[in-house]
C-alpha cells in the first residue's frame, strides 16, 4: 500500500470519527462540551479570564443613562453602602469641624475643603464608585448634602481661628451669606447638584471602564454554588 493510500485512509478515519462524535452529541449520549477541542477550551477560558482591550473597554463603558430606572431604584440605593459610607464621612467631618478651635489645624481645613466645600467631587466620586447604577443620582444628592454640611460649619464653627485671607474661611462665610438670600441660595444648590451629578456620572463611567478592563472573577456565591454542584456530581458517581 502506498503512502498516499495510507494518508487517505487516516483522513477518512478521522472524518468518520468526527461524524460519529457529532452524532453522539446530538443524541445526548455524550455531553456537547466533550466534542469541543482542547484548543477551543483553552481559548474560551482565556477569553473569560482576561478583560477587554483598552479601546473595547473604553467604547463599551459609554451608554445612555437609564434615568427612569435609576429613579425607581433610588429607595434601594439609599439603603446601600454607596449612600451610608459617604454620608458617614460628611457627618464625621461636619461634627469635628464644628468643635471649638479645630479649624485652626491644617488637617481639619483639608478635610473641610475636600469633603464639604463645593464642588464636592471627592464625596460624589466615592458614592459613584460604590454603586453600579444611579451613580449620577447619588452624586447630585451628595452635592446638596455636602453644601448643607459646609453651611452648618460656617454657621456654628469657630471661624475666628482662621486668618481673614484663608480660602476655607472665605468659602464658609460666603455660603452663610448666600443662605440669607433666596436667589443666591437657589443658585448655589443648583450648582452643587449639577457638579455632583457630573462627578457621580464620571465615577460610574470610570467604574464600568475598570470592570471591563479587569479579568472576570467569580463571586463567592458563584464559587460556593460551583463547589456544591461538584460535590453532588461526585456523590452520584
Amino acid at each position: 500500500m502506498s503512502k498516499s493510500t495510507n494518508a487517505e485512509a487516516r483522513a477518512e478515519a478521522r472524518r468518520r470519527s468526527r461524524i460519529a462524535a457529532k452524532e453522539r452529541a446530538e443524541r445526548g449520549d455524550e455531553p456537547r462540551e466533550a466534542a469541543v477541542t482542547p484548543a477551543a477550551q483553552i481559548a474560551t477560558g482565556q477569553s473569560a479570564q482576561s478583560g477587554l482591550g483598552f479601546r473595547a473597554a473604553f467604547r463599551g463603558s459609554f451608554g445612555v443613562a437609564p434615568i427612569r430606572d435609576d429613579l425607581r431604584q433610588l429607595p434601594r440605593l439609599l439603603r446601600t453602602r454607596a449612600f451610608f459610607v459617604p454620608l458617614a464621612a460628611i457627618a464625621v467631618t461636619t461634627a469635628v469641624a464644628t468643635q471649638q478651635g479645630v479649624l485652626s489645624t491644617s488637617v481639619a481645613q483639608l478635610a473641610v475643603q475636600s469633603i464639604l466645600l463645593p464642588p464636592a467631587f471627592v464625596i460624589a466620586f466615592l458614592a459613584g464608585m460604590l454603586t453600579r447604577r444611579g451613580s449620577w443620582l447619588l452624586g447630585g444628592i451628595f452635592g446638596v448634602i455636602t453644601y448643607g454640611g459646609a453651611l452648618l460649619v460656617g454657621s456654628v464653627g469657630d471661624l475666628s481661628a482662621l486668618d481673614a485671607t484663608n480660602p476655607v474661611r472665605a468659602f464658609l462665610e460666603q455660603n452663610v451669606a448666600h443662605a440669607k438670600d433666596g436667589g443666591a441660595l437657589a443658585g448655589d444648590l443648583y450648582g452643587v447638584a449639577v457638579s455632583g451629578i457630573f462627578a457621580g456620572a464620571f465615577a460610574g463611567w470610570y467604574g464600568r471602564f475598570l470592570r471591563s478592563m479587569s479579568p472576570a472573577r467569580p463571586s463567592s456565591r458563584d464559587l460556593r454554588r460551583r463547589d456544591a454542584t461538584q460535590r453532588k456530581g461526585g456523590s452520584r458517581r
